[in-house]
């Protein structure tokens, strides 16, 4: 394999990446690099098999409370923190009701967070996070002599100000130490992030590639259209409508990773529903985790029995309803479904006959911009009277150009889909050659299209899969121009993961062909 790697003249197997930036492998020099755009958060699977979401800290002035607004209490900065340092902060009080607090002007399902610990006298005290305008309003917790990282979320629905009551209620000379706040979308703390003067994100925010992980050890570059979920809460499970339902947010380990499922235990027949938008072509997800054969119902109607049944495995499973009529959406037990307690975490409803990666949302319905780029100007690193052009992909959608060479009615080569299986058109000076494979668009394909003037050759998986050696390959144009995801149109702009794409100025042999191929 080292030897056929050595002829290429660009090799993408996504790795690394920076902010609008995929780096190949070769050339060295950079000038097979991809520049790439989505002016929107997105998510993805990482390499600890969670979804990896954008992180941020809403609240400016983090670790700086001498910005807050203060009542009844002085301030200083230099006790130990929880991480070994010297910035924490220490508070005393100066009457029975100190507080301090800031007002970020957010509004949707955030979560608060801050260390603190108690001093002397205030160790066993209450300490309050508080939002104003929200619901809950406020968050009771039990200071300790040790740090400790308290939280809550709130569900802010106006202008808010938020902070802390520190001890309540509190003597004047009782003394707390704070260190990092942090303000957040979502109902749990993740790492902190400190702030100055504005609010500072994370994970994957705009112009971030996604190096995908699903079922895989090793990443693939992950481009999709633009989605918007409707849901307007996708996992705050308890703020809709339910009967004979017991819910509990934040009660197991999630996808994501992190403690923010929500568990539903139903008492006999129950349900719960939520209200979407209709659309020709839609798709509602969720993803569920019960017991191991047990039924739930899950789907689309003007009843608690209407939808689909969905069997447990006893993991984490994502399910998928398309169709149904109405604007609600029922999860229950009725009609052949037992489940009565399981775990649920991210509903999604979304326009389009396939369900894309998760897109969280926290008051208000998100879009995710659609991802697909040309590039230009790449002469250099294609043959032009002769060459290869290698693509390992999979989880490929409907009707959907995936990949382009030198995109033009002359001389290029497609990568499409075709019902629901992966198709190669190439162009040779006006005129259409197709090969539709037998692969599933679900799986993983490795195809090899080599062409040269009658001697054109696709190879699928290791085998040889079409000939023509009487077409000529004579471009009137230079070929400089590949395509990722990004059709003519918008409804091309589809969905697929991209292993590796490789680039050969020469039309390799047979023999390499296949084995390039062979998963």
């Amino acid at each position: 394999m080292a030897s056929i790697y050595d002829k290429s003249s660009l090799v993408l197997i996504p790795s690394g990446t920076k902010t609008g930036k995929v780096f190949s492998q070769k050339p060295v020099s950079g000038d097979g690099d991809f520049t790439f755009t989505r002016a929107s958060a997105a998510t993805r699977v990482n390499a600890d098999g969670n979804i990896e979401k954008e992180t941020m800290n809403l609240m400016p002035y983090s670790n700086d409370f001498s910005q807050w607004s203060p009542k009844s209490g002085t301030f200083a900065q230099g006790v130990s923190d929880p991480f070994g340092g010297n910035d924490a902060w220490s508070l005393t009080a100066t009457n029975v009701d100190p507080y301090l607090y800031r007002n970020p002007l957010v509004t949707g399902l955030v979560t608060l967070s801050v260390w603190a610990k108690g001093v002397g006298s205030s160790i066993g005290k209450n300490f309050l996070l508080v939002s104003n305008g929200s619901s809950p309003s406020t968050s009771t917790h039990t200071l300790t002599s040790e740090w400790v990282r308290y939280e809550s979320y709130f569900n802010a629905t106006s202008t808010n100000i938020i902070g802390f009551e520190i001890p309540n209620p509190a003597v004047v000379g009782d003394v707390v130490h704070i260190y990092g706040a942090q303000l957040e979308y979502g109902l749990v703390a993740r790492d902190y992030q400190e702030t100055t003067t504005a609010a500072v994100y994370g994970g994957i925010t705009d112009n971030t590639p996604r190096l995908d992980y699903t079922d895989s050890s090793c990443p693939a570059l992950l481009l999709e259209p633009q989605r918007t979920n409707v849901v307007i809460n996708s996992e705050y499970i308890a703020g809709y409508s339910s009967s004979n339902t017991t819910i509990t947010q934040n009660y197991g380990i999630s996808p994501e990773g992190v403690q923010n499922s929500t568990r539903i235990q139903f008492a006999g027949t129950g349900y719960i529903a939520f209200s979407v938008a209709s659309y020709t072509n839609e798709t509602t997800s969720m993803y569920v985790k019960g017991t191991a054969g047990q039924i739930l119902r899950f789907g689309k109607g003007g009843n608690v029995a209407q939808g689909a049944l969905y069997t447990f495995t006893g993991d984490w499973q994502r399910i998928t309803y398309s169709g149904g009529t109405g604007s609600t959406f029922i999860i229950s037990n009725f009609s052949g479904a037992n489940a009565n307690d399981f775990e649920v975490y991210g509903l999604q409803h979304e326009e389009g006959s396939y369900a894309t990666s998760y897109i969280p949302t926290y008051g208000s319905s998100v879009s995710r911009v659609a991802e697909g780029r040309n590039y230009s100007g790449l002469s250099s690193l294609i043959g032009q009277t002769e060459g290869t052009l290698f693509l390992d992909i999979d989880n490929a959608n409907l009707s959907t150009e995936i990949f382009s060479l030198n995109r033009s009615t002359q001389n290029a080569i497609f990568l499409i889909t075709s019902n629901t299986y992966y198709r190669v058109f190439i162009y040779c000076d006006g005129t259409n050659l197709s090969y539709t494979t037998s692969i599933n668009i679900t799986d993983r394909i490795r195809v090899a299209i080599a062409y040269q003037s009658n001697n054109l050759a696709v190879y699928v998986n290791g085998s040889q899969a079409y000939t023509n050696n009487t077409i000529t390959w004579t471009p009137n144009v230079a070929m400089d121009l590949l395509n990722f995801n990004n059709g003519g149109y918008a409804s091309s702009k589809g969905a697929a993961r991209y292993n590796q794409v490789l680039l050969f100025k020469e039309r390799l042999s047979n023999a390499d062909l296949a084995t390039l191929t062979t998963i």
